[in-house]
């Protein structure tokens, strides 16, 4: 029994020190994860639902390229989500979120990459893309009966 539980700690420390575990949420994904979609309440306009959806972002992230024409805006990396605000250099995560065309809809897509330089993991956050979800669906979402 001791000797399984050294053993136990051994890896698990070995993990955190050397090679890393990645954090609650992380999904290895080649291009960087899915898209998401809300449906626009038909009360808003398409004005008020960009300004909503970039309210809802630019509160937990700094905002790194917007294009209101376009529909489109993506968060500079962010390195303390997963850390309770403590800065890390081997997690980072972002979100993107893009408007259709017709404007009745806004895809969102999480990215997060894992392990640090020089060999950063690419995929996507669970976690963030359904607190972001859950907070811009509550702004601009459909209300579904």
């Amino acid at each position: 029994m001791r000797k399984k539980l050294i053993i136990l700690l051994f890896c698990t420390i070995s993990c955190f020190l050397f090679i890393g575990c990645a954090p609650t949420g992380f999904v290895k994904a080649v291009d960087g994860g899915t898209w998401s979609s809300i449906m626009i309440r038909e009360d808003l306009t398409y004005d008020q639902a960009f300004n909503e959806v970039m309210d809802v972002v630019a509160r937990r992230f700094e905002m790194d390229m917007i294009s209101k024409d376009g529909g489109y805006g993506r968060t500079n990396w962010i390195y303390t989500w997963n850390t309770r605000g403590v800065y890390t250099r081997k997690y980072r995560t972002r979100v993107i979120f893009k408007f259709s065309n017709d404007r009745k809809k806004v895809d969102i897509k999480t990215e997060a990459e894992f392990g640090g330089e020089p060999r950063w993991i690419r995929g996507f956050d669970t976690r963030l893309l359904s607190t972001i979800k859950q907070d811009i669906s509550g702004a601009v979402g459909r209300t579904v009966m």
